[in-house]
Parts: structure tokens; sequence; C-alpha cells
């Protein structure tokens, strides 16, 4: 399993340093786009999308035929891919997290419930970016599984739509917004684990040619 992570670690620092300007301008323009949060969720979307080329790349230097004569199992492989993606939202998490605590800090009061309210939204996408395609791609192939991308942008893109509704004074002030997102980011971890079980289920029977 170490291994396998370690493959994938390798694979990003040589063909996705050019996501780590992205998400620096991406995390740059959202510290002064405060009506506009699609550019504090869109780094999430680019997240979700790695674990996804990963396996494009590995279908396409066929590392999934492979894998096959190497002593791992396909849980492992899969296993891996989730478990690489947690750790890269993660990390973008605990930075995004950082500039927006930094952002909220500037300004002439800081609104703690504000800002948990954004964290919790930034951590439900987080979860549901990659929960959404996965499956799909370990079902179907990368090529034949990329509808469930768009899917994902539809997902993001919502999120900032939610994030703006949530926002509205009027509606904090009636909705108890605390209880509804722990309960969304619960929600969020549960479709996490199950769109980890799945894909494992998925890619135990799919045949690779």
């Amino acid at each position: 399993m170490k291994g396998l992570i370690l493959k994938d670690l390798y694979m990003m620092v040589k063909y996705f340093r050019n996501y780590l300007l992205i998400l620096v301008v991406f995390l740059g323009v959202s510290l002064v786009q405060e009506d506009n949060l699609f550019f504090a969720f869109y780094p999430f979307l680019i997240c979700g999308m790695i674990p996804v080329n990963l396996l494009a790349y590995d279908e396409r230097s066929r590392w999934d035929i492979y894998c096959g004569t190497l002593p791992v199992t396909r849980d492992m492989v899969v296993s891996a891919k989730y478990l690489l993606g947690l750790i890269v939202q993660g990390v973008v998490f605990l930075v995004t997290a950082l500039c927006q605590a930094v952002r909220f800090g500037l300004m002439e009061t800081f609104d703690l419930e504000s800002y948990l309210v954004l964290m919790s939204l930034m951590a439900m996408i987080s979860l549901f970016s990659s929960s959404i395609t996965l499956p799909f791609m370990f079902k179907l192939g990368v090529e034949k599984g990329r509808m469930a991308y768009y899917v994902m942008i539809f997902v993001i893109c919502g999120g900032a739509g939610a994030a703006g509704f949530a926002f509205n004074e009027q509606l904090q002030a009636t909705i108890p917004f605390g209880a509804v997102l722990a309960l969304g980011v619960l929600l969020a971890a549960a479709v996490y684990a199950l769109s980890w079980y799945l894909s494992i289920i998925f890619y135990r029977k799919r045949e690779l040619h």
C-alpha cells in the first residue's frame, strides 16, 4: 500500500506541477473576491481531478495490467487512490482554511459563525468531489467514466451557490446552520466511505484489457 501511494506521489510531482500554480492563483483570488466563493471552492475540484488523472496515466501506460503481476490486490490499488485523495484534499483544506482565516481576520469584525459555515461547506465539497467520480472510473475506465467529471463540476458550482445562500444573514438567524452543516459533513464522509466501498467492488469485477 505504501509503495502504491509513493508511486502516485512521485507521479504527482512530475506531471501535476502546473496544478500547484492554479491552486495558488485561485487561493489568492479567493482572498479578494469575497462575493464569489467559486474561487475558494475550485481548488477542491482540481484536487478531485488528481486521482482521476492518475488513473488515466495508469491505464495509458498499462500499469493496471502490470500491477496484476505484483503482490498487491485490487482492493489495495483502489484504497491507494482514495487515501491519496484524502491526503491531497486534507492539505488543500488546511491551506484554504488558513487563507480564509487571514481574510476574515483582516475584516473589521471577525465572524466566527460565518467562518465555520464556510469551512463546513468546503469540507463537504472536498469529500464529494472525489466520491462522485472515482466509482465510475473504476467500473467503466477513465474514458467512459469522464461524464462523472461534469457532474463533479456541477456539485462544485452548486456548493458555491449554497455557500452564498448560507451567508444570508436573515437565514443564519432563523435556521440552525451549525447542526445542518454538521450533519452535511457527516453525510459527505459517509458518501466518501460508500464511494470507496463501491469502487473496490466494481474494480474486483472489472475485466482489464
